[in-house]
């Protein structure tokens, strides 16, 4: 049986990442094509050359990163920042304002603050602003200069801008050749030191959005640092509304303007001398505080086979609307397939993604309850539900997203790779970084709740 241990040891020592139990299945996927592809077949060899080779370990890295995002996530910081910071250091007399989007996967964050400063400057944006993405996956970084997106990229897109700012390609979208020459795309290990990048700063702005989950506490203390000697002297950083409180660890001070928080340098300098914690706990909410859903009493119709291919094909027709961003039709077929097997899993869960991406969160809701009322075990329906309430976009009450979050774990701990009672289609988002996820989000939760209660 071969020993993962110094894969993770590794990837922990280079990039921070934490691969312990959570990304496993993808871990043994990418040791087991690499030895494969090398034709090596001692791991500790491996191992060893992976440390010496740094193209064979971009390769490696990039089947270990999740790459999560989309265009216009979190606007409300967005606007803020193209409206208010970044015209006031501009009117300061900085300029050109250099900005810099840590951890930019592919490209969408910071093709997303540049539209949102062309919008703002007009055609005089590049030659105010930098903005510099940086990552360590080399592939997403490919991706993000080539510019070509698809499907739930543009689930957060007002479709205005999606007109202004890109092309269709068949089924696909070129980004504005003036926003692809704009936004440059490098190499970026945020623990390494500064001065070892290809574009060290200093950078008025830097964005560490959606990224801080994949680190335990003391790898972001680390990063932190890291990220402070990038940072100009009045610059700031900005983290995700839902990592802000996760973050404020000591290096830098947190601060808010207009209900946005942000960290800057701190006040007193020997703040950022704080020694490293030991590493975060993992405890999470036992399973068994779940409480289980109550599963349909009425009895599913029945459906002759022939009925049954159809219905399934149109189900796959709804979600090939979804990935397309074609969200009207999508919400139109589920509503006819809806009205004909009410009880239908997968068409539940779709129609609460449509709702999602449509901005209408309390209707995703219903939907997805509905399919947990039919199927328990739905761990997608349990994972979105969650995630409506994590990101703010529907209020709920204290500890309901945790709970969502301890039954997907609970669920995909128990059956790694089940289908959360899909039939038709599989889940948007796959089981290993569902779990991968949901156990960060509980963490972060758990580091949250211990914050407010020391106040």
């Amino acid at each position: 049986m071969k020993s993962y241990a110094p894969f993770k040891q590794l990837i922990y020592e280079r990039y921070g990442l934490d691969l312990e139990g959570l990304a496993e299945p993808r871990l043994v996927r990418a040791v087991d094509a690499l030895l494969d592809a090398t034709g090596t077949r001692d791991p500790g060899v491996l191992v060893k050359r992976l440390r010496r080779d740094a193209a064979l370990l971009d390769d490696f890295i990039s089947q270990l990163t999740i790459n999560e995002t989309y265009f216009y996530r979190e606007p409300e910081a967005l606007a803020w920042l193209a409206e208010h910071y970044l015209p006031e250091r501009l009117a300061r007399g900085a300029g050109p304002l250099r900005i810099l989007s840590a951890g930019c996967s592919s490209g969408e964050e910071p093709y997303s603050l540049g539209m949102a400063l062309l919008e703002r400057f007009g055609a005089r944006a590049p030659t105010l602003f930098r903005i510099i993405g940086g990552d360590v996956d080399h592939r997403v970084l490919a991706k993000a200069r080539r510019g070509i997106y698809a499907g739930m990229a543009f689930r957060a897109l007002p479709g205005a801008l999606k007109t202004r700012y890109f092309t269709p390609r068949g089924h696909q979208f070129a980004i504005d050749n003036t926003l692809r020459d704009w936004v440059r795309f490098q190499a970026l290990n945020v623990l390494e030191p500064s001065g070892d990048s290809e574009d060290g700063g200093p950078f008025d702005l830097i964005l560490f959005r959606n990224v801080s989950i994949y680190f335990d506490e003391q790898k972001r203390i680390a990063i932190q640092k890291r990220l402070l000697e990038r940072l100009a002297p009045e610059g700031i950083l900005v983290c995700g509304v839902s990592e802000t409180l996760g973050n404020d660890l000591g290096v830098l001070e947190l601060t808010q303007r207009e209900g946005v928080f942000h960290f800057r340098r701190p006040t007193h300098q020997a703040a950022a001398s704080r020694p490293l914690p030991a590493p975060a706990s993992t405890a999470m909410p036992k399973p068994e505080c779940i409480a289980a859903p109550v599963r349909a009493a009425t009895p599913l119709p029945a459906v002759m086979p022939a009925a049954a291919e159809s219905f399934a094909q149109r189900v796959q027709e709804a979600q090939a609307h979804l990935n397309d961003n074609r969200f009207d039709d999508a919400e139109a077929l589920l509503a006819t397939l809806l009205d004909e097997q009410p009880w239908s899993v997968d068409a539940r869960l779709l129609a609460g993604l449509v709702a999602r991406w449509q901005q209408r969160p309390e209707q995703a809701q219903k939907h997805f309850k509905r399919a947990l009322y039919v199927a328990p075990e739905c761990w997608p329906a349990h994972f979105y539900q969650a995630e409506l309430v994590r990101a703010g976009e529907l209020e709920g009450i204290p500890g309901q997203p945790m709970r969502g979050y301890a039954a997907v774990l609970r669920l995909l701990e128990a059956s790694p790779h089940a289908t959360g009672g899909l039939t038709i289609i599989a889940s948007p988002i796959p089981p290993g970084d569902a779990r991968f996820l949901a156990k960060r989000h509980l963490v972060t939760g758990a580091q949250t709740r211990e914050a407010d209660d020391g106040l």
